[in-house]
């Protein structure tokens, strides 16, 4: 830059140099002294050969401005314009706008690679996180998968352990309605036999304690269930209402005995009638308690 204005300056300062000496006004250009050899003799009318060397004269110095290139580094004094400074300063302006424009690209580049690079490594996180994500998913998924075949399998498994149960338990109640019915059978006719058992029903302990009953309320709670007992006071009447004392752990033939002799004004006697039935034909024995003779 330096150079460049100091040849600008001395080509203005020979333009103004050779201005004020008049090289380029009219009277200079009139005189002789102005032309070339050449033009000096076409002006006087002398043709010229072409062949033959020109007439040369030698142009006397001017005074004007004179270069020293001696000199290395020549000291040139020149007043800068107006237009010249802003022109400089343009220049300078756009040399720094260009070097900010540079240093601007330059810092932007770095940064573009910088945001690059961690753009580049955010998105291989990310990536590795999606796929371990994806990996932990996919486990879950297995997990689940095993966890619901489990239970649909364990569910089957429960369901026919169940329908096995059931059918266990059916046939554990059948077989147990079964056998109860058989035992309510069975103990029905042993009920049904002890009722009409002669050694049962006569050799079996009884409880009796009675402070104020008739006789056939007495002989009812001696005899077994399903006895029915009958009186027939023919001689005594009154004996369907007399109330009696009576009280006896004895066999139930031998309270029977003490509860008939211990009426002293009459003769009371009883009766066991074993094969007697009810309509249905089913056992229905009976007990007569009478004073006939």
């Amino acid at each position: 830059m330096k150079h460049a204005l100091s040849i600008l300056a001395l080509m203005i300062g020979c333009q103004a140099a050779y201005a004020a000496n008049g090289a380029f006004s009219d009277s200079a250009l009139a005189r002789n002294q102005a032309l070339s050899p050449f033009d000096r003799s076409y002006e006087a009318g002398r043709a010229q050969n072409i062949n033959q060397p020109v007439d040369y004269q030698q142009t006397k110095p001017a005074l004007g401005l004179q270069l020293d290139l001696s000199v290395d580094d020549p000291v040139i004094s020149v007043q800068e314009t107006e237009t010249e400074r802003q022109y400089r300063q343009t220049l300078a302006d756009l040399e720094a706008n260009q070097k900010s424009l540079m240093s601007a690209r330059k810092e932007t580049e770095r940064q573009l690679e910088q945001a690059k690079v961690t753009a580049e490594s955010a998105a291989a996180k990310r990536r590795s996180d999606l796929l371990a994500q994806q990996t932990e998913i996919q486990r879950a998924l297995d997990l689940n998968r095993q966890a619901q075949l489990q239970a649909e399998r364990v569910k089957v498994e429960q369901v026919a352990d169940i329908a096995s149960i059931k059918a266990h338990s059916d046939q554990l109640l059948m077989l147990a309605e079964n056998n109860a019915e058989v035992i309510e059978s069975a103990a029905h006719k042993r009920v049904i036999l002890e009722r009409i058992d002669p050694t049962v029903v006569m050799n079996e302990p009884v409880t009796a304690e009675y402070q104020g009953a008739t006789i056939k309320q007495i002989v009812g709670g001696i005899m077994p269930n399903g006895w029915r007992v009958q009186t027939d006071f023919n001689r005594k009447p009154e004996l369907e209402l007399r109330q009696f004392q009576f009280v006896s752990t004895d066999a139930r033939d031998l309270a029977l005995r003490h509860l008939t002799s211990s009426i002293r004004d009459t003769k009371v006697r009883y009766q066991y009638f074993w094969d007697l039935k009810d309509p249905q034909g089913n056992p229905s024995p009976m007990i007569l308690i009478t004073d006939r003779q």
